[in-house]
């Protein structure tokens, strides 16, 4: 009785909503009971990338691997068609658009920042023990070009290897000239300071160490005439040529970019100016505070106007991809157990419908099964719509446990009087 009453109650209401749109159920007839009729077939399900494989069941495609998706969803078994007048659907601002067939385009904008490069930063370090002279940079931050002296170090130690490497070539043993060679090379020495002391017969009295790229000096770990030990970091420098570009891309845009692919670089304290990038990587982690993946990319710095640190713009070519099933973004009602759309039957008759969705482009979406080409569906008034046909199929469902009910109490009195 209790939901006798239910039913009683809330069907005036979905009526009194209908009429005030100016809509009404769409009558029964032959073609539509045949249509209904085939909707409660079991579901099929196929293979997003193989079309041609299907099964009864869920699994897995045997070909490629990938799960088995919802061809003929179960769900549209519950599907009623909505008959709305033209005046209502203008009261309701229904708006419809096309499914179509093609592949994803636009290009994927986000925002940046300009990096040193990882892989260029060098580490000076003193080999020999000695004193710091000539040291040309005071201070970290400091700009330095390739070939620049540095610093210098006067070790004694490095003095009595070189009087060694003296002596073996005075004695003419190969041996003993090349087993002292190495060892200058191995305490700071490099193979033109130990040619010059060949060829002059004299020794260097200090060490140099000059800039190995141009570049930037990060951290400084000597002083002027500070002591050097074996193993001090003395110096720590970042090439600027090139850098990295570190930009964040959405999670659902993510897949959009590819190694390799090239990349336009703007900076709004550059107006007017455009730099060519390259994709180096998309490293493995979400960034979990924003949901976006990092990506790094390679930008030629040749005149140094780049800084570490800039704000840059990054708009990624498009990837040309394999033309798949599109629809409106806005047309996806997304609930917790499914996805479903409002499909436009012409004539002002609506349906729910559900839908398996994949990723997500410029204003569209990516639709695996429930939808083909050609097919229109509602983007805009579709909430109205879709509340509609949620009532109904609670009617449907009350009526129907009503009913199970009544006959179960109809069997009871059947026993009773037997």
């Amino acid at each position: 009785m209790t939901r006798r009453f239910a039913a009683h109650l809330i069907m005036p209401v979905a009526l009194a909503f209908l009429a005030a749109c100016g809509g009404e159920p769409a009558a029964p007839t032959a073609e539509t009971a045949l249509e209904h009729a085939g909707k409660h077939l079991d579901p099929l399900y196929q293979c997003p990338m193989h079309p041609d494989v299907t099964s009864q069941t869920p699994g897995s495609c045997p070909i490629c691997g990938m799960d088995l998706v919802l061809a003929t969803p179960s769900a549209v078994a519950d599907e009623e068609t909505i008959q709305v007048s033209a005046a209502a659907a203008a009261n309701l601002g229904v708006r419809t658009g096309v499914v179509r067939r093609g592949a994803p385009g636009g290009s994927v904008e986000t925002i940046g920042t300009a990096a040193f490069d990882e892989r260029g930063r060098v580490e000076l370090r003193v080999r020999a023990e000695g004193y710091v002279e000539q040291l040309a940079v005071r201070a970290p931050g400091e700009r330095i070009r390739r070939g620049q002296l540095l610093f210098a170090v006067f070790s004694p130690r490095l003095a009595a290897a070189q009087g060694e490497y003296l002596q073996a070539l005075r004695l003419g043993d190969e041996a003993l000239v090349e087993a002292a060679a190495a060892r200058l090379v191995a305490l700071g020495m490099d193979r033109g300071a130990v040619a010059q002391v060949r060829e002059t017969g004299r020794p260097v009295e200090r060490v140099a160490y000059r800039a190995p790229v141009d570049g930037v000096v990060l951290e400084l770990g000597v002083r002027e005439g500070g002591l050097a030990e074996p193993g001090m970091s003395a110096m720590t420098i970042a090439s600027t040529d090139p850098l990295w570009i570190i930009a964040s891309v959405p999670e659902a845009l993510a897949a959009r970019v590819r190694p390799d692919a090239e990349a336009t670089v703007s900076f709004p304290s550059l107006p007017g100016e455009r730099f060519a990038a390259r994709v180096l990587e998309i490293l493995p982690a979400l960034d979990e505070a924003t949901r976006t993946a990092q990506v790094r990319l390679r930008l030629t710095n040749p005149a140094g106007r780049i800084a570490a640190g800039m704000r840059a713009n990054v708009l990624f070519d498009p990837v040309v991809e394999a033309e798949v099933v599109l629809a409106p973004m806005e047309a996806v009602i997304r609930t917790g157990r499914a996805d479903r759309v409002i499909v436009a039957l012409g004539e002002g008759r609506f349906a729910p419908r559900e839908v398996v969705t994949g990723r997500e482009f410029d204003g569209e979406v990516e639709i695996r099964a429930g939808l083909e080409p050609g097919e229109r569906v509602v983007t805009s008034g579709i909430f109205m719509l879709d509340s509609e046909s949620q009532v109904r199929q609670g009617l449907r469902r009350l009526e129907a446990e009503d009913g199970g009910d009544a006959a179960t109490g109809h069997d009871h009195h059947a026993h009773h009087g037997h």
